[in-house]
């Protein structure tokens, strides 16, 4: 499984969002802290807007806001948004696109292992992230 540079981006996007409380937040800020390129970022967070983990305000103090609290919002969900289901083989998410999926000795260990990643992600929130952020600082 690959964390594409997008998820990652909206994962420390919306890990910024958490730590900022209720306030809104100016994209061009999100950028500078969590070194995003912000037209790229702009994207990432209008895509997270449509999916209602973000809302967005315009006009000269507008920006984006985090819907949802921290501890309802869990790294798988964020994955799952920003590139689909996770996978560490296609015919872990759809046994049709393999015509062995029925035989293959290998396909239940494909399950199993995908099963356990989501469980882990899905344990992970990021009103954690935010504690272990202020942590380590």
């Amino acid at each position: 499984m690959l964390i594409k540079r997008k998820t990652d981006y909206a994962i420390r996007s919306i890990l910024y969002l958490s730590q900022k409380k209720n306030k809104i937040v100016d994209v061009n800020e999100i950028a500078r802290e969590k070194f995003i390129p912000s037209n790229f970022l702009t994207k990432i967070l209008q895509r997270l807007k449509k999916k209602g983990i973000i809302k967005s305000f315009k006009g000269k103090n507008g920006g984006f806001y985090l819907l949802k609290n921290p501890r309802e919002i869990n790294i798988l969900e964020i994955i799952e948004i920003m590139q689909g289901p996770i996978s560490l083989n296609l015919c872990a998410v759809d046994k049709r696109k393999c015509k062995l999926s029925n035989v293959c000795s290998l396909h239940p260990l494909w399950l199993e292992m995908r099963k356990n990643i989501e469980r882990e992600l899905k344990r992970v929130n990021f009103y954690e992230l935010m504690k272990d952020y202020y942590k380590r600082r």
